[in-house]
């Protein structure tokens, strides 16, 4: 029998308000070399050499429901991301507008720098847009169709899992246009597959095949409880994640997609006797990837902050038939398998979350990947569909996002939360959320691309900060 595996999150308390952002002056230079297509000065510690990246398929899918009748609209990958670059070795990920020889740019510049325009007039007609560079931090919380491809098969290199993402309403919300919603999921499923770069024999790989908003609101799943969080605000709605997977697994457990992840950004929570523990950011079906009926998972996100990167990285695995770091394998291949590792060593699949190395795989998650893999038939190792979309991102989420405007957006209750950079926990890749004047700071994970020491010069990718190279560069 497939366990359900329940990812589950402690939020430490601790953060400040991010920096005023400078005023600066972008503007493109000619590009030198090869490997550049564009260079574009943000500022002189700031110079970005842009290559386009492809994550979208010409022809995308995105679903939606009215009035009980099924709409496709088809999106035109490529003309989402015209615009979009990306600088591998900074981990930056920008849009670009240029109109005669004047630019507008906006996104990541780092794991905790963001670029936008000023919405202000005080500019000469044909001199350069004033932008703002904008700090920000992460909150940190455990975890417990485009182009039109030829057909991919699967190899001794790589497995390419088909995924489905359906987002519920509140989490559509979020976003004014469909296009957004569709970038935002892109941009985090291709850190998902940089996070799995790191699989061998065979490399694992998902492909967004397609969006959908829910057609059936999940309203029966959802209670309300005190607020655990902010004790002084008396209710908060929940959502039951046993209740939300058995409606997954009945809604989508039978979809011709390899595994169906259903978004929330309403919070999960267990629900015992009417008091709500919202340690829960995730549940999957272990082993369930191609399996009819446990091919489902569900995870929460509070966008725009790209939370949901680590957590769905880590529910797919589950799928994918990987236990927790210490924990028993599954039954079907625990003969195939040598190595043995422990629960605290804080990889992704550790129990509980924000270790030291929570941006990569242990060798005992990778030896369980290939051997559930091996079991799969040839009808789940093929791709079926010829058009799939390519998640398209050029600059790392981090980037331009302001720590206190994620420290907000991950504790809306807390209306003066602010970030906290005491340079102590920055270094570590965390993101320290305070409230003003009353006691409780949550420890969130920094986002990738987020600043975290010397400059601009280091950034977090996968929990550790270094000088990395720009994963998006050249990855498609």
């Amino acid at each position: 029998m497939f366990a359900v595996f329940r990812c589950t999150f402690f939020s430490w308390l601790l953060l400040r308000v991010a920096d005023c952002g400078n005023i600066v002056y972008p503007r493109l230079l000619e590009a030198r070399g090869r490997d550049a297509e564009k260079i574009l000065y943000i500022q002189d510690d700031v110079v970005l050499r842009l290559q386009k990246t492809s994550v979208l398929s010409e022809n995308f899918v995105f679903s939606e429901n009215f009035d009980g009748r099924r709409v496709d609209k088809i999106m035109n990958g490529k003309k989402l991301e015209a615009n979009m670059y990306h600088d591998r070795n900074r981990m930056a990920s920008v849009n670009i507008d240029e109109k005669n020889g004047v630019v507008k740019v906006k996104g990541i510049l780092s794991d905790i720098l963001r670029i936008a325009p000023l919405n202000i007039s005080a500019r000469l007609d044909d001199g350069p847009i004033p932008h703002e560079i904008i700090k920000v931090e992460q909150r940190a919380r455990p975890i417990g169709k485009p182009t039109v491809h030829p057909k991919i098969k699967a190899n001794d290199e790589t497995f390419y899992a088909e995924l489905k993402i359906v987002v519920d309403d509140n989490h559509r919300g979020v976003f004014t246009k469909d296009e957004d919603l569709v970038q935002y999921l892109a941009l985090c499923i291709k850190l998902v597959n940089i996070r799995y770069e790191e699989t061998s024999n065979p490399k694992v790989q998902f492909l967004l095949t397609t969006v959908e908003v829910a057609e059936t609101e999940f309203r029966e799943e959802l209670f309300v409880a005190n607020d655990v969080d902010c004790p002084g605000r008396s209710y908060k709605q929940y959502m039951d994640p046993i209740k939300m997977i058995q409606k997954a697994v009945n809604l989508y457990g039978n979809c011709s997609e390899d595994i169906t992840v259903v978004i929330t950004s309403v919070d999960l929570a267990d629900n015992f006797n009417g008091n709500a523990y919202n340690h829960v950011m995730g549940q999957a079906k272990l082993g369930g990837l191609c399996s009819v009926g446990r091919r489902v998972a569900i995870v929460e996100d509070v966008p725009p902050t790209y939370s949901l990167i680590q957590i769905i990285a880590h529910e797919l695995a589950h799928t994918l038939g990987v236990s927790h770091d210490g924990e028993k394998p599954l039954q079907s291949i625990a003969k195939k398998l040598n190595s043995s590792c422990s629960g605290f060593s804080g990889h992704l699949m550790a129990p509980s979350a924000h270790g030291k190395n929570n941006g990569h795989f242990s060798n005992c998650s990778i030896e369980q990947m290939r051997a559930f893999v091996s079991t799969l038939n040839e009808s789940c190792l093929k791709v079926k569909l010829q058009t799939y979309h390519e998640a398209t991102t050029h600059e790392l989420p981090g980037k331009n996002l302001n720590r206190t405007y994620y420290c907000q957006k991950k504790h809306p209750n807390y209306p003066r939360i602010i970030s906290d950079n005491d340079g102590y926990y920055m270094p570590r890749c965390k993101v320290m959320c305070c409230a003003d004047g009353i006691y409780p700071c949550f420890e969130e994970p920094a986002v990738d691309g987020m600043s975290c020491g010397d400059g601009h010069e280091k950034i977090c990718f996968r929990h550790r900060c270094d000088k990395h190279d720009d994963p998006l560069k050249g990855s498609s």
